[in-house]
């Protein structure tokens, strides 16, 4: 399987504040990753859209890394549209290739506002 629709990169939120003043949100860039786009299924879009969730895209990346449902996604693709958008990670499933490599797929949901 090749990975060579874009880089993607997993950012977390954290309190940048010091301590005892109020919280102040700061995201923060974990890692970076190439990625390819997954076929989205009729199933889990529609399953989300019961949920009220909006899921946009279904991708994956090589291995299993520390990618939690919480965490950002912004994606470099060369669609002004995608980039300009963050988007929320909603499901995280680790697995296997078609050729037995270690993968992780990730459901992203548009981040509102």
């Amino acid at each position: 399987m090749t990975y060579d629709d874009g880089i993607l990169e997993v950012y977390r939120t954290t309190n940048a504040a010091e301590n005892g003043a109020m919280p102040v949100e700061e995201l923060v860039l974990l890692h970076s990753h190439y990625f390819r786009y997954q076929r989205l299924g009729v199933t889990r879009y529609y399953t989300a859209q019961m949920a009220h969730k909006e899921i946009e895209f279904l991708v994956a990346i090589p291995d299993w890394w520390d990618v939690i449902v919480s965490d950002l996604i912004r994606l470099k693709d060369g669609v002004t549209a995608h980039e300009e958008t963050t988007y929320r990670v909603q499901m995280v499933q680790p697995g296997t290739d078609e050729d037995g490599l270690r993968m992780t797929e990730i459901t992203l949901e548009r981040v509102k506002g």
